[in-house]
């Protein structure tokens, strides 16, 4: 059985298409873990902060970096920020990149998929995001999950990804 962690930056819509792939997901004998986060508030992370405050967020980064390294793959839900993506993500990654001894393992080899509910297509933090993962250490998805309210989630097509990314 497959352990897929969901990722999500936000609890608004983005936690929302985490639940929608979790319980499609979770149709094809995986066992899921659905995160946000919001839930794992961590200062802004600088040099200065990583001296100063490592030892009072040792507890959380260690569970993020446990739920990345945990899981066979990951599925990354994040809008699109000034084309970029959210300070959230990335300050988590920070954070788990620069404060564990295992951070390679939470990102090594794990194969990625990446979502989206943004106002537009989400494509720049698609991208972007890619770029970063890849730099990582993972393999990620040629196909990404987008959708919104102009454009919700197409349930067929989303099954159809999300088979390929279970066989991966």
């Amino acid at each position: 059985m497959k352990n897929i962690l969901i990722v999500s930056a936000t609890l608004k819509s983005n936690y929302k298409l985490g639940q929608q792939l979790k319980d499609l997901l979770e149709k094809f004998d995986t066992k899921v873990t659905l995160i946000s986060l919001e839930n794992y508030m961590l200062p802004l992370y600088t040099e200065e902060a990583s001296n100063k405050h490592k030892k009072d967020y040792k507890d959380t980064i260690v569970a993020l970096t446990n739920y990345f390294a945990n899981n066979d793959s990951i599925v990354m839900c994040a809008p699109e920020y000034n084309g970029s993506i959210p300070p959230i993500v990335n300050n988590a990654i920070a954070w788990i990149s620069g404060n564990t001894d295992c951070w390679r393992d939470a990102f090594n080899d794990k194969i990625v998929l990446i979502a989206t509910s943004s106002g537009g297509s989400g494509t720049k933090f698609v991208r972007v995001m890619k770029t970063q993962l890849e730099h990582l250490g993972c393999v990620v998805m040629p196909r990404s999950i987008s959708a919104n309210e102009s454009n919700p989630l197409n349930i067929e097509s989303t099954k159809k990804i999300l088979k390929h990314f279970i066989k991966i």
